[in-house]
């Protein structure tokens, strides 16, 4: 009987160089150190095409890629273990809306092994996440569900502060559109992993998630504002 353990860990959002993923890279390949032969992969995913990959050196030598990607994947696999990352898929047209977070996925026959690689791969990106990584894992669907049934909430316990004419709906309304806009937009703005090729970015497109985290927290003072202010004109 052939046993075989397959596991996966979400990971926390982060952002590597080609630097930092030569390192990863290498302590994911001395995981399978008593393996002859070892599949190794590197897909990168862009708008039209797939790029592909066998080790971190082709990557460095192909220079026609710029700036960063955040739909990547890595492989290595020996005869009875593999060890892989999955980045963002972003469902085509969406601009984003649908997306996965990123994974690490391990399996082997050995309980042992997949713990260990899984915690490898994990502690190493641990330390490089992303200052916006609540903004990845936070249930933005679950949050506007609740913002949009607040009004008939308020409506059905008598308090009608969200009312068109109070300042309470302004901030409401403002909230709902900044964090719809970010749902939406969310993997572009805020990607789960981010692969640097080259830093070259514009000012604008660097600091984006700042500005729209910026946007959403003015909407949420608004709101607050505008609660105060229904309530004292109710």
């Amino acid at each position: 009987m052939k046993k075989e353990i397959d596991r996966q860990r979400k990971l926390p959002g982060f952002s590597i160089g080609v630097g930092d993923l030569e390192v990863l890279w290498n302590r994911m390949l001395a995981l399978f150190d008593n393996e002859e032969r070892i599949f190794q992969s590197l897909k990168i995913e862009l708008r039209s095409e797939t790029l592909g990959f066998s080790n971190v050196e082709e990557l460095k030598q192909y220079g026609e890629l710029k700036g960063q990607v955040s739909s990547f994947s890595i492989w290595l696999s020996g005869k009875d273990m593999r060890v892989s990352i999955h980045t963002a898929r972003f469902w085509p047209g969406l601009g984003g809306l649908f997306y996965k977070k990123a994974i690490v996925n391990a399996t082997s026959s050995s309980d042992a092994w997949v713990a260990g690689a899984l915690d490898t791969v994990y502690s190493f990106l641990a330390s490089h996440k992303v200052w916006y990584r609540w903004v990845v894992a936070a249930p933005l669907g679950w949050i506007l569900i609740i913002l949009l049934n607040i009004p008939a909430a308020m409506e059905l316990s008598g308090w009608r502060a969200f009312g068109f004419r109070s300042g309470a709906f302004i901030g409401w309304f403002s909230t709902l559109i900044a964090l719809g806009f970010l749902f939406v937009f969310r993997g572009r703005l805020f990607p789960a992993a981010t692969l640097r090729i080259t830093e070259e970015e514009g000012f604008i497109w660097k600091h984006i998630p700042e500005l729209s985290l910026i946007i959403a927290v003015l909407s949420a003072v608004l709101t607050v504002l505008g609660l105060f202010l229904g309530w004292g004109s109710a």
